[in-house]
């Protein structure tokens, strides 16, 4: 197959130096996993040019997946021709016509093959219902995307551009942390399972993960010490059982709030609202020292630190969780990414 046309030369020579391009792919395959989880299996020979770490892991890579409009095909990377710098790519992606630009969404690289004589990248979607603002229930627009996907079915990733000598989107950073805490709901789910995937023999894992059923319960491969906590959420509120596990979990010698508790939790500052997350609850060490928030020697303070949690789902859970390992444990930012990714009532791009 050809590489996919990128909009000439003179956009070719922009992107090289750009850490996030468009990617034109294809539906290879499609595979129910669970009744709420759904794998999609996207190629395209652009992915040559899809950036991983130095080892070759995605850990929690996020990417933007475009659903196309009904009866429409997706943009090309050819409609983008004003992406020029880090960024412009949404802008130019939001110039186009409606029916045209289509919807977008975010997902985790639940794994990648870029080695292969013809590279893939799966993603796994939720096959769950959206609650929009007026309280209206519906079928969110990926969600409907996936369910009827098939091989052939077109669709444009803005994901990592390897030229760019970065990976943009990862935001899984535990340093020299030798016993991490892995928490989320089932939209976190795919990001877990990278991260298990990738984390070394040797490190001591912990997975918190809480889905809608016991029929959504996933085999997680690792070479980590690790141990999985599944919770089938039933009649039970979204998070309730979560929040209940993680402060059942998280105690001595992490939890340790000490005599300077109220130091710490004042050092550790109000949520991060800057940025295009803005609307969610986000807050990473890698996120504040992107927009200006957090110390240049963060990365090196948090090496040196024997803990690390990721928690990642709907926001107003992540929100609780914060407060609680931050202001009550006492938890140093630091050794702590907390990601809000999605929230009720509000689509997400």
């Amino acid at each position: 197959m050809s590489r996919p046309n990128a909009g000439g030369a003179a956009q070719r020579a922009r992107a090289r130096g750009a850490v996030v391009r468009p990617f034109a792919l294809t539906v290879t395959a499609a595979q129910d996993l669970s009744p709420a989880m759904r794998r999609i299996t996207l190629g395209g020979s652009s992915l040559r040019d899809f950036a991983t770490d130095a080892d070759g892991a995605t850990w929690d890579l996020r990417v933007k997946l475009v659903v196309p409009a009904p009866g429409q095909r997706p943009p090309r990377p050819e409609d983008l021709a004003e992406s020029d710098d880090d960024g412009s790519w949404y802008q130019a992606w939001l110039a186009l016509p409606p029916e045209v630009r289509g919807e977008m969404r975010t997902y985790t690289v639940r794994e990648a093959r870029l080695d292969e004589a013809y590279p893939e990248i799966d993603i796994d979607f939720v096959l769950h219902a959206e609650a929009g603002r007026d309280g209206t229930v519906h079928s969110g627009p990926a969600a409907a995307w996936a369910r009827s996907a098939r091989p052939g079915t077109e669709t444009l990733v803005f994901g990592p551009n390897a030229a760019s000598g970065e990976c943009a989107g990862i935001e899984f950073a535990p340093g020299l942390a030798r016993h991490v805490l892995l928490v989320g709901d089932e939209t976190a789910l795919p990001a877990i399972g990278g991260i298990l995937r990738d984390l070394p023999a040797g490190m001591r894992a912990h997975a918190i993960i809480e889905v809608p059923a016991a029929e959504d319960f996933l085999d997680l491969p690792t070479r980590a010490d690790s141990d999985i906590t599944w919770l089938a959420r039933g009649a039970h509120g979204h998070g309730e059982l979560l929040a209940e596990a993680v402060r059942g979990v998280v105690l001595e010698p992490f939890c340790a709030p000490g005599p300077d508790l109220v130091a710490r939790a004042s050092a550790a500052g109000k949520p991060l609202d800057v940025g295009p997350e803005r609307e969610l609850m986000w807050d990473t060490p890698q996120y504040r020292r992107l927009f200006g928030e957090g110390q240049a020697t963060g990365i090196a303070q948090a090496t040196v630190r024997p803990f690390y949690a990721w928690i990642a789902g709907e926001s107003g859970l992540v929100k609780g969780l914060r407060r609680y390992l931050v202001q009550d444990c006492g938890i140093d930012r630091e050794q702590v990414a907390f990601m809000g990714y999605w929230k009720r009532g509000v689509a997400q791009h």
